[in-house]
């Protein structure tokens, strides 16, 4: 299948597919800016540009319609909803937004019409 074959990628898609990258930024943020002693060593600096690229990955999985890049996609979010909540009842906001960006991707990939049918069975 030629690139001029292809339908345009559904909105919700799209929209998952920016707002993934930009919740890990958040994430790599908070690694850089925390408080914590270790937060200062190159292995953080490793760990944040790591997950940065990990979810530009899914997010090009995304738009080239790989299926198990939007089951790995949902599933990161949800584990990283599930690590959010282990700072309640004190937490930060950097972290709360984080995890609406979160959820945000769930509803987008999972819900709308569009956003299934992107992705073909078996892939």
């Amino acid at each position: 299948m030629t690139d001029q074959d292809r339908r345009p990628m559904p909105v919700p898609v799209a929209a998952a597919a920016i707002i993934f990258p930009l919740g890990n930024a958040l994430q790599a943020a908070q690694i850089k800016t925390s408080t914590a002693a270790r937060a200062t060593e190159p292995r953080a600096t490793i760990f944040a540009v790591g997950l940065i690229l990990l979810s530009l990955a899914f997010a090009y999985g995304l738009w080239r319609q790989v299926g198990r890049a939007r089951i790995l996609t949902v599933g990161y979010a949800i584990f990283n909803i599930a690590y959010g909540l282990t700072e309640l009842p004190d937490i930060a906001e950097l972290t709360a937004l984080r995890m609406m960006a979160f959820v945000a991707v769930i509803g987008l990939l999972l819900v709308p019409t569009s956003s299934r049918q992107w992705f073909p069975p078996g892939t």
